[in-house]
């Protein structure tokens, strides 16, 4: 488009001048604004070269006039009202006094220059609305929100490159530490429950999904696993602390939060990495609770604990009228004993009931302990630290450790690992941990300035629709979403004919004052300098 534009300029019937204009662009206005832009200096007779920012300088040296405008806020200037007027500068213009922009003898001048005020007066006109000033302004700030989102994309998609060439090294790290962590848990030095789904982990290293993925790669069951942002962690201990404010909970730590927080309550192993990584360390923490595997009564009775505390009150009321039975019981017997009554079948019959109250008493009691007795539940908690470093540079515990699963996570090509292999873990390693830390943080700039732009946007399209800056043919019906496009564009296109048309009535004045002199060096005396000349 561009090389079919410079050509229908080129077989403009333009003036002919050998101070020859040329426009730079960024690639956004080249794609936006040059087919209009192109069609505008056709209609005025003015042969522009119009190419991107980036154009050569070598190639540059043959222009006169060198006109270059980005359309962003300078550098340095601070985004106010004071700064709008340099939104739409163009540098590179010669500077034209209006006033004394006059008609001439020349038809071509006098064209240039008519159009030159016209548009000039437009310009002038949008900007004295203070409505538009904002309008203008805003969109500038949101079109640089936009450029910087852009460069953190590519930033990112590099570092991402550059993660995927040493983040093995890392995975098959964390596999053993999530494999010790387990066979704590379990007693059982092999990862087939982890498969089976009967170990649930957390990952928490401000990777998103990432870690997620690459131990998806290491045969480790999707289901199982699961991901938290230590942002997100941090505002959930906050709330944490707000419900237990006048408990032992007040002040909890992340140890407290984890074994006690209802979003940790399924959670087996909990993989914390901070990325305090330096030359000979890189500490990482394990979170784990081995739970206490109770019997199917002690969980039948855990599941009937509502229930059991009706059967209690029952129980304790029996067993009190049975005592107050034996107390008649035993009563009537002393009095026999005391008064030596001489009724040995009565006797006999009341130390029966004695016996067989004393028996129910007992198996009452028992029966009472056996209800209030509590499930033998409960847990192991710990936090576990490891260093990555050491994981590889140990390696007969880490053979021992992995056994027969090193293949099936990968990590059998550790075997026979020579010293430079150390080195190169331990450089895996420590590269792996310089990119995650430049990619979170710019993952994190990237979500801010998303989360900004998203709302920078509707805030311009509501002040747009309320204002009515609607250009020409755009839409206004209810519902339909503004677009404030055209206008932004048509302001930024009356900027740049007016650089052209500075250029040009810049270079048919001088030729006219050229000519006036000539003339007048003709017809009138020369004096002694003008001879010298």
């Amino acid at each position: 488009m561009e090389e079919q534009a410079q050509n229908e300029l080129a077989q403009t019937a333009g003036p002919v001048n050998e101070k020859q204009i040329l426009l730079l662009l960024s690639k956004d206005l080249l794609k936006s604004c040059m087919k209009t832009l192109v069609n505008r200096l056709v209609e005025i007779d003015v042969t522009v070269a119009i190419e991107g920012l980036e154009y050569p300088e070598e190639k540059q040296k043959k222009f006169h006039w060198i006109l270059n405008y980005s359309g962003d806020i300078p550098k340095g200037a601070t985004p106010d009202e004071s700064s709008v007027d340099l939104l739409f500068r163009v540098l590179g213009v010669p500077e034209l006094e209006l006033d004394k922009l006059t008609s001439t003898n020349s038809e071509v001048l006098s064209k240039l220059i008519d159009r030159y005020k016209e548009v000039h007066n437009s310009c002038e006109e949008r900007l004295k609305n203070p409505n538009y000033r904002k309008f203008a302004l805003t969109e500038a700030v949101l079109r640089r929100n936009q450029q910087i989102m852009h460069k953190y994309k590519d930033l990112i998609k590099r570092l991402e490159e550059k993660i995927s060439h040493v983040e093995t090294t890392y995975y098959q790290g964390i596999g053993y530490i999530l494999g010790t962590a387990i066979e704590k848990i379990t007693g059982v030095a092999v990862l087939e429950d982890l498969m089976k789904g009967l170990i649930y982990v957390m990952i928490i290293d401000n990777m998103d999904k990432r870690t997620q993925d690459g131990l998806v790669k290491l045969d480790f069951n999707r289901k199982v696993l699961s991901y938290m942002s230590t942002g997100m962690l941090s505002k959930k201990i906050v709330e944490f602390r707000k419900e237990h404010a006048t408990d032992e909970f007040a002040k909890a730590n992340i140890g407290d939060f984890v074994f006690n927080a209802v979003d940790f309550e399924k959670v087996d192993v909990v993989f914390f990495n901070s990325w305090n990584v330096t030359k000979d360390s890189f500490p990482v923490r394990v979170a784990l609770r081995k739970k206490t595997i109770i019997s199917k009564q002690e969980e039948r009775k855990e599941n009937q604990k509502d229930q059991n505390v009706s059967k209690i009150v029952n129980e304790e009321e029996a067993l009190k009228k049975l005592k107050a039975k034996l107390n008649m019981v035993m009563q009537e017997l002393n009095k026999i004993e005391k008064f030596h009554i001489d009724d040995e079948s009565a006797y006999e019959a009341l130390k029966k009931s004695r016996n067989r109250i004393l028996k129910d008493v007992k198996r009452r009691l028992l029966k009472l302990k056996e209800l209030r007795r509590p499930v033998k539940a409960g847990s192991e908690e710990k936090i576990i630290n490891f260093d990555l470093f050491e994981i590889f540079k140990s390696k007969q515990s880490f053979f021992e450790r992995m056994g027969d699963k090193v293949a099936s996570l990968g990590l059998g090509g550790l075997l026979g690992m020579n010293s430079e292999d150390e080195h190169t873990y331990h450089e895996n390693l420590t590269q792996m941990a310089d990119y995650s830390l430049k990619w979170i943080r710019a993952s994190a700039q990237l979500q801010k300035l998303t989360s900004q732009t998203t709302h920078l946007t509707e805030q311009l399209d509501q002040f747009v629709a309320k204002n009515k800056l609607v250009a020409n043919g755009s839409s206004s019906k209810s519902g339909t979403k503004v677009n404030y496009q055209p206008l932004i564009d048509e302001h930024i296109l009356d900027h740049l004919e007016l650089a052209a048309l500075s250029c040009e009535i810049a270079n048919l004045s001088d030729d006219q004052t050229k000519s006036g002199d000539q003339a007048k060096s003709e017809d009138g005396p020369k004096n002694e300098d003008q001879v010298k000349t």
